[in-house]
Order: C-alpha cells, then sequence, then structure tokens
C-alpha cells in the first residue's frame, strides 16, 4: 500500500486498539489517571464513559500494560452474559478452576477465596469490564454484590465500567442508586479539539516511523469538522486520504483528499459536525441579546449597512493585482459580472493553483503577517496561506452549483461537447414518483459519469465524478491548449 511511499514502519491509523499509538491528550491523561486510582486500593468501582471511538479501549488497554505484576487484571468485553456467566468469565480470566456445573453461590465463594489468598500475599485484582452500557439492570446488581467482596479496611476486588454515554444514564436510574453511590471515581472523555488533533495526526505519524507533517493544517482543519474530534473517525478518514495522497504521488494531504475520503467513508455528502457551526451558534445567540436593543438606535442604519458590504481592501488587494495593466477598473467582485468573469475563492494546493495556468492571486506568509501575491515560480510553497482568488469565465450552463451524477444541467451540454460524448436519448430515469421518460441531452447519465471520472484521473482530481470549478478549469484548460496547437499547425 503506501508504507513503503511515505517510509512508515507499519500503518499509522490502524483502528486496532494499539496502546503504542496511545495518544496523550489532556482529556486521557486525565482519564488514565483516574484509572490508576484503581491501584491505590481504594476504588472499588470505577466508572469512565466517552462516546463511541473516543479512545476508551486503547486506554483500558494502556492502563493495563502498565499494571505491576503483583496486580492480578481481568479484561471482560462482552457483558450480555447471565450472572452465572459473568462469574465464569472472571474466573477465567483470573485462572480460577471450577466444576462446569457449579452454582452462582459456589462461583461467588471460590472468588471470594481467591481474592483473600490474594490480598494476604499482598496482591490486588482489578477487573476492567468493556461496553458496561449493553449490561441489564439485573447483571449490574451482580456487580455491586462484587463489590461487596473487602475485608474490614480495603476492598478485595476494583471494578473498572467502561462504556458509551448511556453508561451514565443507566446508572442515574432509582433501581441502580445503590451501585451509582459505590463508584468512588469517574470519567467522562471528551472528542479532541483542533489543536489536539493536528498534534494526534503528527503523532500517530511519528509512532509509525515518520517524523513529518503529512497533512496541511487546512486538511487537518477539515479533518477535525468532519470526524467531530473523534480518533476512531480520524483514523479512517486519515488512512483513506493517505491512500489517495499515494495514489496521487503527493507527499502531503490537502483539503481535496480528505473531502475525497469524507465521502468515500461518510457517504456522498461530506458529514460537518457540530463544531464547524459553534461559532455561527454564539454568533446567533449574541444577535439575541443585542438587536433588540441598537434596532432602533439612531446608529442602527449605517451599521448595519456597514456590516452587510464587505471591506474594501480585502477584496481590494487581490482583485488589483488580477486586474493590473487590464482596462478594468473594478474594485470589487459584483463589479466583474457585466464583464461575464467572476471572482472565484479557493483553498487548492499550491501546486494545483500553478498547474491551472491562469492569473491567481495567493495569500503568503511573511514576517509581517499574510500579504497578497501574483502566483509565480519565485513564489515558496510552504509559505502559502492557502487562501487564493482567480477570475475565470464560467463555460455556458453553470450556476454555481456542484453537478453530481442523476441530475439535470445546462452545463452537460458544455461537458458532453468537450469530451466528445454524444447523448444516449434511450436513457429514461425510474423515481418512486414512477417511469419518466422525458429525459434529455441535460441529464448527466452514468456513461458520462464514468468518461468524466476517467478526465479527473487522467489530469490529478478526485475521481468523484461531481462536475465543479477544479474539474471545469481544467476542461477550460486543456480546451486552450488544444486550441493553441491547432492554430500553431495551421500557421506551420
Amino acid at each position: 500500500m503506501y508504507l513503503e511511499h511515505f517510509g512508515f514502519q507499519r500503518f499509522p491509523f490502524t483502528i486496532a486498539p494499539d496502546p503504542d499509538f496511545l495518544f496523550p491528550s489532556s482529556g486521557h491523561q486525565e482519564a488514565l489517571a483516574h484509572l490508576h486510582y484503581a491501584l491505590t486500593g481504594h476504588g472499588g468501582l470505577i466508572c469512565l464513559t466517552g462516546e463511541v471511538g473516543t479512545g476508551k479501549t486503547t486506554l483500558c488497554r494502556a492502563f493495563l500494560a502498565q499494571t505491576p505484576a503483583e496486580v492480578r487484571t481481568a479484561y471482560l468485553f462482552n457483558p450480555q452474559l447471565s450472572a452465572t456467566e459473568l462469574l465464569q468469565s472472571l474466573c477465567d480470566e483470573l485462572a480460577l478452576s471450577y466444576d462446569s456445573g457449579a452454582t452462582l453461590r459456589e462461583l461467588y465463594a471460590l472468588l471470594n477465596k481467591a481474592l483473600l489468598e490474594w490480598y494476604a500475599a499482598g496482591q490486588r485484582v482489578i477487573c476492567v469490564i468493556d461496553e458496561a452500557q449493553s449490561m441489564p439492570p439485573p447483571l449490574l446488581e451482580q456487580i455491586r454484590l462484587l463489590t461487596n467482596l473487602e475485608t474490614h479496611k480495603e476492598k478485595l476486588l476494583t471494578l473498572i465500567l467502561v462504556g458509551q454515554p448511556e453508561l451514565r444514564e443507566l446508572l442515574a436510574r432509582h433501581d441502580l442508586r445503590q451501585l451509582n453511590q459505590r463508584i468512588t471515581a469517574r470519567y467522562h472523555l471528551q472528542h479532541l479539539s483542533l489543536t489536539e488533533t493536528r498534534a494526534y495526526l503528527r503523532h500517530r505519524c511519528a509512532q509509525a516511523g515518520v517524523d513529518a507533517v503529512l497533512f496541511s493544517p487546512h486538511a487537518a482543519r477539515r479533518l477535525w469538522r468532519a470526524s467531530s474530534g473523534v480518533p476512531r473517525l480520524i483514523n479512517n478518514l486519515a488512512d483513506r486520504a493517505l491512500l489517495g495522497a499515494y495514489a496521487c504521488g503527493r507527499h502531503q494531504v490537502d483539503v481535496a483528499l480528505v473531502k475525497g475520503a469524507e465521502r468515500e467513508i461518510l457517504g456522498e455528502a461530506p458529514r460537518l459536525s457540530w463544531l464547524a457551526f459553534k461559532p455561527l451558534l454564539a454568533v446567533t445567540a449574541l444577535l439575541a441579546v443585542l438587536l433588540p436593543v441598537v434596532m432602533f438606535s439612531p446608529l442602527f442604519n449605517d451599521a448595519f449597512t456597514a456590516w452587510q458590504t464587505p471591506a474594501a481592501d480585502v477584496v481590494a488587494s487581490p482583485l488589483s493585482l488580477l486586474t493590473a495593466g487590464t482596462d478594468s477598473t473594478a474594485i470589487s467582485c459584483e463589479q466583474l459580472q457585466g464583464e461575464r468573469r467572476q471572482c472565484l475563492w479557493v483553498d487548492w494546493p499550491f501546486l494545483r493553483l500553478q498547474q491551472l495556468s491562469l492569473p491567481v492571486a495567493v495569500q503568503m506568509k511573511t514576517s509581517e503577517g499574510f500579504d497578497w501575491r501574483l502566483l509565480s515560480d519565485e513564489l515558496n510553497p510552504a509559505s502559502f496561506a492557502g487562501q487564493a482568488l482567480l477570475l475565470w469565465q464560467p463555460p455556458a450552463g453553470y450556476n454555481g452549483q456542484l453537478v453530481r451524477p442523476g441530475q439535470k444541467s445546462d452545463l452537460i451540454l458544455w461537458i458532453r461537447q468537450k469530451l466528445n460524448m454524444e447523448w444516449q436519448a434511450d436513457w429514461q430515469v425510474i423515481s418512486p414518483e414512477g417511469q419518466n421518460s422525458k429525459v434529455d441531452a441535460r441529464f448527466y447519465d452514468p456513461l458520462l459519469a464514468n468518461r468524466v471520472a476517467q478526465f479527473q484521473a487522467e489530469h490529478g482530481l478526485s475521481t468523484d465524478k461531481i462536475i465543479g470549478p477544479e474539474t471545469l478549469l481544467v476542461m477550460q484548460k486543456v480546451e486552450r491548449a488544444t486550441n493553441a496547437s491547432g492554430l500553431a499547425a495551421e500557421e506551420g
């Protein structure tokens, strides 16, 4: 796969709970500290919860691997058992022999005797029960009875319940209040922040043998938003993005590759987490408070108008670079509409922008902050800040929307012409409303979708069959090159 391409010694983003890959975030360190509380002998029952994929099992494996030699451990990962089966599994983990027909009372007595012997020998016993949210209330009552195994001074058995957030709700039930009151330490594992996600990606790569930044800052942000900061989803998306980079011959993952991974892992429509909308929610809440106060103020009209109008210098600087030496006097993107040109703000990789063979204004990092420059070979790609502006004339039929297979768009007529794909009029669409035979040449049919994917692959694009600005710009570039070669042939 991509191991040799990047220099990995092993796969960095496997979803197996490997303790070697445990990322020491502040939350994971605190959770591990709560687990280590079991080693003190004071905690009879400890509870660790967290959302699916946040690393609970990996934490448990790391904790069990760090326990000293005088500590006996048991790990139960199938809690959907009967009370008898639970005690049998615990005895199996602790290497205690019992008769196959032993009753619950006999198993309980056998376990109590062994615990007393180990306690006398200076040994502790810790049992980790994973996926505890699946345990029925009667089985949790058996857990409570196990906490009764104690001397006059200390508990003989420490139990660690690990589960999803539903475990907290389960323990809050009135009929389980005795068990809930016996929990001496509890911790809820949170998702990773953006800063932690970037460090997490670097940590996993380093543990696999590559100490380099393989994910651009914008790619890491996109990955964080798509995964909601859940480590398991980060692993899935990062692994697929690295595979895409390997397929394209690249050594760093960009936003486009993460988007492709989203479509493959999360479905056709990339899933944005609530984290992406958190700033918007905060602004909305602030407006709800301030708007009734200021809307009747004499300054309201001017303030509201200025708020709606973007700052001129934000657009004027890159736009002036692109229109320098032309007859255009536009200082805003809106003024270009009469010239059939449009502003296109993109966050594409530096190399992709160079391949467009078009004037592009790029935002570059400088010692004083950021500055806009006209794209050239003299610029250092490492200083690219990730934002760019280019002016383009969209093809006929383009309305600013992405076109996916199965949809209808006037743009498809232009696409067919550029790819030399004739319309096959025998296509029919069958929908829940019934069969529709009125399908015209504007229909993005499967044959054309395969041809678009082939074109995208030939030019290093994501083969998602979705027609958007990047695919259209490359098609226009190919068209210009074809026209130029034809003109040269005529003149020759």
